[in-house]
Order: C-alpha cells, then sequence, then structure tokens
C-alpha cells in the first residue's frame, strides 16, 4: 500500500506528462475496441440476415447442387424426399429450386438465375405472396431492387423470359413484374429472377423438384437422415467468417501501431525517470529501500498509467461508443462492390469479453514495457545514486 502511495503521488508529480501519455493510452484502449466491435457487429449483421432471408437454421442440397460451379447448375435439381413431407407440409420446411434462364428487358439479353419459392411460405423473410397473384396471362415474377435497378425495371413492366427445360427444348414466355422486393442480402438480389415454384415446375417440367430446402430459423427439432447433404448456418457463413478473420488480420497491423506508439511513450517517460531520479533512488536505497521493491516502485507507475487511460477511456468513450452502438455507421458508398452480405448502415457489438480482454491485454503490456528500462535497478549502488551516476 505504501509503494502504491508512492507510485501515486510521484505520477501526480509528473504532471502533464503523466496525463500525456494517458490520454494516449486511452485512445488506444478506445480504437482497440471500437475496430474490433465494428467488426464484430459486421460478422453478426450478416449472419443475421442471411440466416433471416436465405439461409435459416439450415439448408438441405440435392447431391448435384454446388454453388461454386455455375456450370453445374442446369443440372441442379433432384425429386424432394418423402421424408421431408411432413416438415414441408407443417411449414417448418420450404423447397427452393434454382434454374438458368434468360431475360431481354428493352431488347438487352441478361442471363439470370431463376429462383422457385412457394409463395406462400414463411422460412425465409421474403415478400414471396406476391408471385401467388395471376397476371392476366403473363408469368408474374418478382425482382430485388439492385436487380430492378440494373436492367431499369418497375412494377408492371413486362419483358421476354427463355429458359431450357428437363428434356433440353428450348421455351420463352412474357413475364410481368408484379413486385419489386427490398434486401439487405444482394447475394439473392443481384441476377435473381423469382417464380412461382410450381409454376417453374411446370415450365421446365421438373415436378415435384427443388435444388435446396430451407429450414426454419426457429426449428430446433431433429432432422431426417437423407440422401440430401444437410448444412448447417455455421457451415453455410464459413466464408463470411473466414473472410471477416482476413479483415480483422488486417486491422490488427493498426492495432499494433497504435500500441506501438503509447508503449513506446511508457519506455521513454520510464528512462527519463530512471536518469532525473538518480538521487532519490540512492535516498530510498540509503533509508532501506531495497533493489526489489525500488523496481516495484517504477514498475508500478508505469502500470498506473494503463490504469488510469482505462479509466479515462470509460469516461469519455463508454458515452461515445453506447451513442455509436445506438445511431451505427452509414456507408455512403455502395455496399455490394464488397462482395458480402451487410446492410448499408453497420451497428458494432461490444462485448465483456472484447472490453475486457482489451483492457487486461494493454495493461499487461504496459506493465512489461515498463519492466524492461527499469532491470538495470537491480546493479544500483546507491552511494552512486546519490552523488548522482548510474552504476
Amino acid at each position: 500500500m505504501v509503494i502504491l502511495k508512492l507510485a501515486y503521488r510521484n505520477l501526480k508529480g509528473a504532471g502533464i506528462r503523466t496525463w500525456l501519455n494517458v490520454f494516449v493510452l486511452s485512445l488506444v484502449f478506445l480504437s482497440i475496441i471500437y475496430l474490433r466491435g465494428m467488426y464484430d457487429g459486421m460478422q453478426d449483421q450478416s449472419i443475421r440476415i442471411s440466416e433471416d432471408t436465405d439461409m435459416g437454421s439450415g439448408q438441405y442440397w440435392c447431391e448435384t447442387y454446388d454453388p461454386y460451379d455455375p456450370l453445374s447448375l442446369p443440372d441442379a435439381h433432384a425429386s424432394i424426399p418423402d421424408v421431408f413431407d411432413p416438415l414441408i407440409s407443417s411449414g417448418v420446411m420450404t423447397p427452393v429450386m434454382l434454374y438458368q434462364g434468360a431475360i431481354y428487358p428493352g431488347n438487352r439479353l441478361k442471363n439470370v438465375t431463376l429462383r422457385g419459392v412457394n409463395p406462400t411460405q414463411e422460412v425465409m423473410n421474403l415478400p414471396t405472396s406476391e408471385l401467388g397473384v395471376r397476371s392476366n396471362g403473363y408469368l408474374p415474377v418478382m425482382l430485388g431492387h439492385r436487380m430492378a435497378n440494373s436492367i431499369n425495371a418497375v412494377v408492371g413492366d413486362i419483358f421476354t423470359l427463355q429458359w431450357r427445360d428437363g428434356n433440353g427444348a428450348y421455351d420463352a414466355r412474357d413475364v410481368r413484374v408484379v413486385n419489386i422486393m427490398t434486401t439487405e442480402n444482394s447475394t439473392i438480389d443481384i441476377g435473381n429472377v423469382y417464380l412461382n415454384l410450381s409454376l417453374l415446375q411446370n415450365i421446365t417440367r421438373l415436378e415435384n423438384e427443388a435444388t435446396m430446402l430451407v429450414v426454419d430459423k426457429s426449428y430446433s427439432g431433429e432432422l431426417p437422415e437423407s440422401q440430401w447433404k444437410y448444412m448447417s448456418l455455421f457451415a453455410l457463413t464459413k466464408d463470411l467468417r473466414d473472410m471477416m478473420e482476413m479483415e480483422q488480420a488486417g486491422g490488427a497491423v493498426m492495432y499494433i501501431v497504435l500500441m506501438a506508439l503509447a508503449l513506446l511513450a511508457i519506455f521513454d517517460t520510464q528512462v527519463l525517470s530512471i536518469w532525473r531520479r538518480r538521487q532519490e533512488m540512492g535516498t530510498l536505497m540509503a533509508l532501506g529501500m531495497t533493489r526489489l521493491t525500488l523496481i516495484k516502485l517504477f514498475t508500478l507507475e508505469g502500470s498506473l498509467h494503463g490504469i488510469l487511460a482505462a479509466v479515462l477511456a470509460t469516461i469519455y468513450g463508454a458515452p461515445l461508443l453506447y451513442l455509436n452502438n445506438i445511431r451505427g455507421l452509414t456507408i455512403p458508398m455502395d455496399m455490394d462492390s464488397f462482395g458480402m452480405v451487410l446492410p448499408q448502415t453497420l451497428y458494432p457489438t461490444y462485448s465483456a469479453s472484447l472490453i475486457l480482454g482489451t483492457i487486461v491485454t494493454v495493461l499487461i503490456a504496459v506493465t512489461i514495457t515498463s519492466y524492461i528500462p527499469v532491470r538495470k535497478l537491480a546493479k544500483l549502488n546507491p552511494t552512486d545514486a546519490l552523488r548522482g551516476k548510474m552504476s
């Protein structure tokens, strides 16, 4: 306790030098927590959006479906196994069929993926009910707002849709846009045209076939075994999590730079303090303080910079982080260019483990940095220190 009081008085006596170090170190605390919280928030939002609009709690894939091989898409369909009928009829699971096609908006050719969904499904948070209406002889289709913008389409527009049915014969029909949905999931928007599943099965002559089965995100019961491959939400979001890990690895460079600058200031302060307080150290040793206690004193002084910085960061940083968590960070650019599922407004996630882990890591680094320059005090001669010399 005596050493703690003495260390605090020494820091207080250093004046502006102490508070400059504390302020710089508090910025390091705040920056690391903010950036890590933003990365965690981006990942959580992306997974939540994908779960809500596309992946559910998992998906069953037919044996021929490979999302990384677009050339396999014409054959990526199979008859729905009977074991799934109870879950489909109860609304726990909904089939989705992906099929190749082409549209001709404004006499221009654009290759698209036909996405057949059940209009009455409630597994995916999509306005698919519009696909169940009649459209005066036209096939009703739904587009995402990004897709609609890319082809300059509005509700009521009519264009030609071409496809190749299951027997290899080409066919075409005119379609009408009955709805344009707004979704934060660009992967199910760009290049996709939504149709009624039964209608798509009919025009392709692939009755009772589908590409995948999406399981409701709230379902936690047992799932039947089948030849179809089951992909959990964790497996489906692996690419997203790997991408975020790469982004965090890049952000770690900034953490290291900020930490190095702050620790350099602490190191320089310790070296200067030892040089200027030689006679004080000699006096303390002459009064009975051991070399080990002297080392503890100067190391504790350096460590107190980290503790005071954590307190200061809490005072002015907590309101800023809370405000940012409420309002989010709106990106003034098109998030589709990032190649991942992200909303326009990002909300960070500040977990207790993140905050405590950052504080502990920085305090350990500050303590080690404070100890390194004071190691030479182990060989300090009291008589030399009283004369202003270092042994």
